[in-house]
């Protein structure tokens, strides 16, 4: 993939960030791009990238929400499930470390998805500690915390 210097090229690397299937070639790519950020353009790649964020964020809690319905009571897929849900966190606040943004923009993005990652995790655990009888589930789900994102 090149490394995005045209609006158009940065779009197209939203576009790859969207499908999800080429995300270490995206991070390498877009952490060597670049990009004048005039006003007109500022804003219109804020949206994009706001978008791609929150794209990635209902599409891995879909996929989660879906194993979990499927997992049949199996604590390794559910391990699996939880661990998956925080690399994609891990990813996106990897991916918003974009060179051509100002440092407090990225601080900003960043707190917004460990905010969302925090929010997740306390649903998971409010939800499983009402209907986990024998507390295994939310033993779990504190043991494979989506919100463990420190060692970034």
């Amino acid at each position: 993939m090149k490394n995005p210097t045209t609006y158009s090229e940065w779009l197209d690397c939203f576009d790859a960030v969207k499908e999800g299937t080429r995300d270490s070639e995206v991070i390498e790519s877009v952490q060597k791009g670049s990009l004048v950020l005039s006003a007109g353009v500022a804003g219109r790649f804020a949206t994009h990238l706001s978008d791609v964020i929150q794209f990635r964020i209902k599409k891995a809690s879909d996929k989660f929400s879906r194993a979990m319905q499927t997992c049949g009571g199996d604590l390794n897929l559910l391990s699996t499930t939880l661990l998956a849900l925080r690399k994609e966190f891990k990813f996106l606040i990897k991916f918003v470390q974009l060179p051509v943004l100002p440092k407090g923009d990225i601080d900003i993005l960043v707190k917004a998805i460990k905010e969302q990652a925090d929010q997740m995790q306390k649903s998971l655990e409010d939800t499983c500690a009402k209907n986990d009888r024998t507390g295994t589930l939310v033993s779990i789900i504190k043991r494979n915390k989506v919100n463990s994102l420190e060692d970034l």
